[in-house]
Formats: structure tokens, sequence, C-alpha cells
């Protein structure tokens, strides 16, 4: 008689989850160890492109993120001082030309939509992966409180800071690409109307760019603020900053664009 696999994932996130949804059709016993002690908002919106959305096609959840997502009808591309279009991009056309739309959705509610579909899988939460060690039948993974889990196959979806990555690879560190990123929300009702919030944009500039679209169905802008930068002071998710040191980057961006930030 054949044995049952055991599975551990590292990493509860998109990647850790969607690959438990895999597996699971594979009758393998799946546990996931992710170290949050909740599957939280951090992240706030994501862009599904048409070949993301085909995968999640392919989970059995396409339809019901559709439920939870925004799928623009345009992505306008505006100039960064006078907010001239500089092109307008339909996005509906996805559907025909690829076979799925383009969504944009809550990083959260992507996670629900995940979490929910998973019937079997046993999912620690505040479960902090700190080793990895492989053996001639299998693989362990240690965690913080000093429990173990032993598998006959580890999966790493432990992110920038993988520990799995690195039992496999050995030590390795970011590399500061020089750009910097402010993210953040804003309820649609506290937009300027003067901004179509039903679109997604992307404002292009000297040294930087910012994209905004919206989640939840069009009730929440996801609002991402890229820019260039010689200095790197740490490499944080989470890290809050005070608004000023944003508009001082982007000073003399039209000002449309900077009524989004409160």
């Amino acid at each position: 008689m054949t044995r049952t696999p055991r599975i551990a994932i590292v990493g509860g996130g998109v990647g850790g989850l969607a690959a438990a949804l895999a597996l699971e059709r594979h009758r393998a016993e799946i546990v996931i160890c992710e170290q949050s002690p909740a599957l939280n908002e951090i992240g706030a919106g994501l862009n599904l492109s048409p070949n993301a959305v085909m995968a999640l096609r392919v989970l059995g959840v396409e339809d019901a993120v559709i439920a939870r997502g925004s799928e623009s009808d345009f992505m306008v591309i505006r100039n960064w001082k006078s907010g001239r279009i500089i092109s307008r991009m339909r996005r509906g056309a996805f559907r025909q030309q690829f076979g799925a739309p383009n969504l944009t959705v809550h990083r959260a509610d992507l996670l629900d939509v995940l979490r929910r579909a998973l019937k079997t899988v046993d999912l620690r939460l505040g479960a902090r992966c700190i080793a990895v060690e492989a053996y001639d039948r299998g693989a362990v993974a240690r965690l913080a409180d000093g429990g173990e889990i032993e598998a006959d196959i580890i999966v790493g979806a432990d992110g920038i800071h993988s520990v799995v990555r690195e039992s496999v690879f050995g030590p390795d560190a970011p590399r500061f690409t020089g750009c910097i990123c402010w993210r953040g929300m804003a309820t649609a009702s506290a937009v300027p109307r003067d901004i179509a919030i039903a679109e997604g944009a992307m404002w292009m500039g000297p040294h930087g760019h910012v994209v905004h679209y919206p989640v939840r169905r069009g009730e929440l802008i996801n609002i991402v603020a890229h820019f260039d930068s010689d200095s790197w002071t740490e490499e944080s998710w989470t890290r809050e900053c005070d608004v000023s040191e944003l508009m001082t980057s982007y000073a003399g961006w039209h000002p449309d664009l900077l009524s989004l930030y409160p």
C-alpha cells in the first residue's frame, strides 16, 4: 500500500496557500507553518494579470476571487506634472485576448479565499520556522517554540528572509535596487472626483512613478509610489513614515495626485 506523502510548507502567504491548495488535490498530508499569528492585511493591494487569474482558475477559486476583486475597464498613464493622459489601455479586452480578466484585489481578500478553499490542510499560525535540515528519508522544520515538523518534502514559501532558501543555498542578503516605495490605502469616498477612481492609473515622472487602482469592489484605493534613491536606511514592508517625507519627494507633481495622500 502506497504511503501518503507528508509535505510541510513554510510560509502561509499567497504562495504557500496556493501550493497547499494544489498539493491537496494529490491526497498529500499537508502542514503549513506561518509565523504571523493571523493572516493579516500586510501588502494591501495586488494586481493579478490574466495568467495569474488563469492559475487561480486551475485551483478552483477564480470565481471567488473575482467576486472579491475589482476589474477596471481601463488603465491610464498620466504625465506627472500636467496630468495629461499619455495612454489609455483597455483592460476589458483582456478577457477576449487572453481568456481571463485583469483583476485588482486586496491581499487579505485573496488570502481569505485561498484559506477557505483548503479542506484538509493543517494551518498552524504563530509557528516560526528557524531552521530546516534534510536527511536520507526526508527533512525536518524546526520551530522557534522548540517544536519540529517532520516531512517527506519541505516547500519554502517564506519570502525574502527565507529560512528554507538559506538551508539550500546558504546565507544571502537583499541587494538594494536604488528604488524605495511608499504604499497606502484610501477610501474611495475620500478620493477627489477629478480622479477617475474606477480606472487604474500610473503617473510617470522623473525619478519615479505612482500607481493607484481600486480594490474591494471599488471601496478602497490602493496607492503605491516608487522613487529612485541613493540611500537605503531600512528594509521593511510595514514601517510607517511621515507623509511629509513622501510629499517632499513628489514636490511639483500634479495636485490631483498629491491630494490622494491624507
